[in-house]
C-alpha cells in the first residue's frame, strides 16, 4: 500500500510543480514587462529558465539532500524525454520544422555540450569547479544568443520595448505570482517529488539514478511535452523544436552546473556507458533527420519514440547496473 501512497504523492508533486512553474513564469514575465525589458530577451532568458525550473529545483534539492543519482538522472533523463517523448510525439502528430539557426548553431552546440559533460564525467564525478565552468559557459551562451538576436533585429523597435505596467497593483500581483510559484516549486520538489521518488526506487529495488532517469525526468519534462504538443497542433513546430533544444542546453549547463555547486555529483558506470552515449546518439540522430529537409517527419518522430522506450526498457532490465 505504501507504494500507492508514494505514487499519489509523486503525481500530486508533479502537478503542483507544473502549476507553480506557470505562476513563476507569468510573474517573471510581468515583472520584466514592468521594467520595459524587450520581448525577445524575456523569451530567451526569463521564460527559458522558468520552463526548466522543475528540473532545476528537483536536481538542486536532490543534490542538497545528497541524492546525486536523482539529481544527475533527472537532468540527463529530461534531455532524453524532451527528444524521445516530447518532440517525438509532437512530430508524430505533424512534421516539425527546424529553423536554420537551430540546425546550424544551437544543435551542434548541444552535441558539443554532451561531449563536454561526458569528458567531465570520465573521472566519476562532476566537481564544484566543473559546475563553475558549466555555469560560466551558460552565461557565454546567453550573451551570444542575445547578441545574435540583436544583430538579427538590427535595432530595437517600439514593439520590442514593452512599456511599464504603470500600476502598483499590477507589479504587486506579478511579484505575488513569482513568489508563490517559486515557493510552490521548491516545496513540492522537496517534500513530494524527491522523497516519493526515493521510496519508489527502494520498493522497485533499483538505484535512485534509474528513477531519476525515468519517472522523475518524465514528470519534470511535462511542461516541455505539453508545449511541444500544443505547438504541433497549432502548426508552430519551430517553437517546439527551439524550446526542446534550449531546454536540453539548460539541463546540461544550468541544472547539472548548479547541482554540482551544491554537492559534487557522483557519476556511476551506467551514466558513462549507457545514458550519456545514448543521449549523444539520439541527439545526433535527431540532427541527421532534420538536416535532410530542415524538418522532423512523422516517421522519424516515431523512430525516436521507439528508440527512447527501448532505452527505458534496457535501463530497467539492467537495473541501472553495468
Amino acid at each position: 500500500m505504501l507504494i500507492y501512497k508514494d505514487l499519489i504523492i509523486f503525481i500530486i508533486g508533479v502537478l503542483v510543480i507544473i502549476k507553480s512553474a506557470d505562476f513563476f513564469t507569468a510573474g517573471a514575465e510581468g515583472i520584466a514587462r514592468t521594467f520595459g525589458i524587450p520581448r525577445f530577451i524575456i523569451g530567451l532568458t526569463i521564460v527559458s529558465l522558468a520552463t526548466t525550473a522543475p528540473e532545476f529545483t528537483v536536481s538542486v534539492i536532490s543534490s542538497y539532500m545528497k541524492l546525486g543519482g536523482i539529481a544527475v538522472g533527472n537532468a540527463l533523463g529530461s534531455c532524453l524525454a524532451n527528444i524521445g517523448l516530447a518532440l517525438a510525439l509532437a512530430a508524430t502528430m505533424r512534421a516539425i520544422n527546424f529553423k536554420t539557426q537551430v540546425l546550424k548553431q544551437d544543435l551542434p552546440f548541444l552535441l558539443g555540450i554532451i561531449c563536454l559533460v561526458y569528458f567531465l564525467a570520465l573521472n566519476g564525478k562532476i566537481t564544484f569547479w566543473n559546475g563553475i565552468f558549466l555555469c560560466a559557459l551558460l552565461g557565454v551562451f546567453f550573451i551570444y544568443i542575445i547578441l545574435r538576436e540583436i544583430k538579427n533585429k538590427k535595432v530595437f523597435n517600439n514593439q520590442d520595448a514593452l512599456p511599464a505596467a504603470g500600476t502598483s497593483s499590477g507589479i504587486k500581483k506579478d511579484v505575488f505570482k513569482f513568489l508563490i510559484g517559486a515557493a510552490g516549486v521548491v516545496i513540492a520538489a522537496k517534500y513530494a517529488l524527491v522523497s516519493s521518488s526515493v521510496n519508489i526506487a527502494r520498493f522497485l529495488g533499483v538505484p535512485n539514478v534509474v528513477i531519476g532517469l525515468s519517472l522523475v525526468a518524465v514528470g519534470t519534462s511535462l511542461p516541455e511535452l505539453f508545449t511541444a504538443l500544443v505547438a504541433s497542433v497549432k502548426k508552430m513546430g519551430g517553437l517546439a523544436a527551439g524550446n526542446i533544444v534550449g531546454a536540453n542546453i539548460l539541463n546540461l549547463l544550468w541544472v547539472l552546473g548548479v547541482s554540482s555547486l551544491v554537492n559534487p555529483l557522483n557519476i556511476d558506470m551506467q551514466i558513462k556507458k549507457l545514458t550519456l552515449p545514448f543521449l549523444f546518439l539520439i541527439t545526433l540522430l535527431m540532427f541527421i533527420f532534420c538536416r535532410t529537409r530542415a524538418k522532423l517527419s512523422r516517421a522519424e518522430g516515431l523512430v525516436l519514440f521507439i528508440i527512447y522506450f527501448g532505452y527505458i526498457f534496457c535501463l530497467f532490465k539492467m537495473g541501472g547496473n553495468l
